[in-house]
């Protein structure tokens, strides 16, 4: 009767390792990648960045808070080294900086509107759109997945946008320019309102 108790323990102890281990190794795809981001409808979180750019010696480094509010809103409020708000509603961009307000359209900057479009087309699980701006290069697993993202658009100065992250989690935003400047972003998930 203990041998098989004891048998049986191990069986369910090597059983359950090797469904967390399949979890773990499992590679993901693009559905997958998106539905995960989709389940998020509100999403708050801290920054950290760092820009590298040709002829300055050190990085220029930022930080402030992160929030998506699905479908279509994204808010970049810089906290460090000096306050400054970017936020992304729909077709509209409005920057507050020095307490001047000032808003664009998108479609007039398009610039910022492939960056910002990409990650506001995967953060809303939006395949159809983030396949059109981008060819997508996904690798890694469910618990460690990277994405390049290499924009369509020719005349543009974006090479690739590349992130990193953890199901449904961005860990880090690269941005890397075709004339060689580019900049790092970590990024740490606040609790969110789904």
């Amino acid at each position: 009767m203990k041998l098989y108790r004891y048998l049986t323990a191990v069986f369910f102890s090597l059983f359950t390792m090797n469904l967390l281990a399949e979890d773990e190794t499992d590679r993901i795809s693009l559905k997958q990648l998106v539905r995960f981001m989709a389940e998020h409808k509100e999403i708050h979180a801290t920054f950290e960045e760092k820009k590298y750019i040709k002829g300055v010696n050190a990085p220029i480094e930022s930080s402030g808070e992160l929030v998506f509010v699905a479908p279509s809103t994204m808010i970049r409020n810089t906290l460090h080294p000096k306050p400054e708000m970017f936020k992304m509603a729909g077709n509209t961009i409005t920057m507050e900086r020095q307490g001047k307000t000032r808003s664009l359209y998108i479609d007039d900057y398009p610039e910022i509107s492939l960056h910002f479009e990409g990650m506001r087309a995967l953060l809303a699980g939006d395949v159809e759109r983030l396949t059109y701006l981008y060819a997508v290069k996904l690798t890694g697993t469910l618990s460690d997945w990277k994405l390049a993202l290499s924009p369509f658009q020719r005349d543009t100065m974006l090479e690739t946008l590349n992130l990193n992250g953890s199901r449904g989690i961005v860990k880090t935003v690269e941005v890397r320019l075709k004339d060689g400047d580019y900049s790092i972003m970590s990024v740490s998930k606040k609790d969110s309102q789904d």
